[in-house]
């Protein structure tokens, strides 16, 4: 999914770059439901974002799962490298597996 990550392939190499907006947003929704939860102290409130959150985690794991497979399997070849911060919007994490 372009949201959680960009994979770019060429014949020398491949670029993943893993987007940090949805762990701002999982961030979001904690913070939500903690201001839900000692504020407000609204059980509908908790039983409406909860689902929503399991779900978006759910989501990303499932999406992201093929692509960290690549990246381990690059790590292990020793033909991986990294660059960029996982929470940088400006300098996101990128890996580049070398083909040969």
């Amino acid at each position: 999914m372009k949201f959680f990550y960009e994979r770019t392939e060429n014949e020398d190499e491949v670029k993943i770059v893993l987007k940090p907006h949805s762990f701002f947003i999982m961030l979001l929704m904690i913070a939500v439901w903690l201001i839900n939860d000692l504020v407000l102290k609204s059980a509908p409130i908790a039983q409406f974002i909860m689902p929503i959150f399991i779900a978006f985690m759910v989501i990303r794991f499932f999406s992201i799962i093929r692509v960290q497979k690549e990246v381990l399997l690059g790590m292990k070849q020793r033909k991986a490298e990294t660059a960029g911060s996982k929470f940088s919007l400006k300098n996101p994490l990128t890996y580049t597996i070398k083909k040969h």
